[in-house]
């Protein structure tokens, strides 16, 4: 089956839309700052993760649990962008999530 997007419904005004994307703040100052990309989908044998890097440089990597929704998951990216940021770190879940599964 193929996926399909929902029809398009009306545009929200610039207020109610900030108020709807939940304070992605970092996430915001990300794409902002850097000539990067966030990726979420599969990166196998993971079957949901989040990644955010600048070229091949990742800065975030997360999986998402079992029960987390893309919401949950995309609010953690935001926080650890912000962290990653503020600490000047790298925040990987995947490859440590993989080896484990070896």
């Amino acid at each position: 089956m193929r996926w399909r997007p929902k029809p398009a419904v009306t545009k929200p005004s610039s207020t109610s839309a900030a108020a709807a994307d939940g304070g992605f703040e970092h996430i915001q100052a990300f794409f902002d700052e850097t000539h990067g990309q966030i990726t979420i989908g599969e990166i196998p044998p993971i079957r949901r993760a989040a990644l955010a890097a600048v070229g091949k440089n990742a800065r975030v990597a997360l999986v998402c649990g079992d029960t987390e929704s893309i919401a949950d998951l995309l609010h953690r990216l935001n926080a650890a962008l912000g962290r990653a940021a503020a600490e000047n770190i790298v925040i990987d879940e995947v490859l440590p999530e993989i080896k484990r599964r070896r």
